[in-house]
């Protein structure tokens, strides 16, 4: 290109609307939920830069979240519609009582003409009451060996296993075994054979002051051996 257009070009330019942007500060909001805390909410402060800029929608791709953007119009409903230079911010409203340990959720955000942004709230969850695995397995015809389950406390003061109880117990039998009372548990479980396919579970209440934590549920199951179909067109 020619100095007499690069000119030209640089002229037209300096009038031409600048595409507008919706600028975050972050697109991943981390938070630390309190034990007990069956809901947080993820903040994304925003601002428009250069032209304005138009909200088609925000949709949450999981039940667990909810989305608002604030502030809102005079008549309570969300501001769609911003121009260059005005801020806001999308909040994320994220229900925490079905989940444990560290867990990402994700809003949708569409722009108009533009593709879409992703907000992601990561929370982390403390699990209390820890179950390590959460379900023992056994291969229908296999060895019907002995599997435990670890139980570990994560909390500031002890949670004490007042009751405990299977509803397959004929065929799953188990012993809960105190390794340091109120801190440490193990379920030692070996079924009588397996013979066929079966699942059972053993349930434990707790002396928990927090509802979430005052039952936990750990599964035993026997199952056929998943069949891994071979890969059709694979190099040999």
């Amino acid at each position: 290109m020619n100095p007499l257009k690069i000119a030209l070009f640089a002229l037209l330019s300096a009038y031409l609307p600048v595409s507008a942007e919706m600028v975050f500060k972050s697109l991943l909001v981390e938070i630390d939920a309190k034990a007990g805390e069956n809901q947080v909410t993820g903040e994304f402060p925003f601002e428009i830069k250069g032209d304005s800029e138009t909200i088609v929608s925000y949709d949450a791709l999981c039940t667990c979240l909810a989305g608002r953007v604030e502030p809102l119009l005079a008549d309570r409903s969300p501001k769609l519609h911003w121009k260059a230079g005005e801020k806001g911010v999308i909040k994320a409203r994220f229900d925490t009582s079905r989940f444990l340990g560290t867990v990402d959720k994700a809003l949708e955000l569409k722009l108009n003409g533009r593709d879409p942004v992703i907000l992601t709230v990561r929370v982390n969850i403390p699990d209390l009451v820890q179950l390590e695995p959460n379900t023992l397995r056994w291969e229908t015809g296999g060895e019907a060996d002995e599997k435990v389950i670890k139980i570990t406390v994560n909390h500031t003061k002890p949670i004490k296993i007042i009751s405990h109880s299977s509803n397959k117990d004929e065929i799953y039998p188990y012993e809960l075994k105190t390794i340091k009372e109120g801190w440490e548990y193990e379920i030692r479980v070996q079924p009588r054979n397996t013979i066929e396919s079966g699942m059972g579970m053993i349930s434990l209440r707790t002396d928990c002051e927090i509802p979430k934590f005052k039952r936990a549920i750990v599964y035993v199951v026997t199952k056929p051996k998943l069949k891994v179909r071979p890969v059709v067109g694979a190099v040999k």
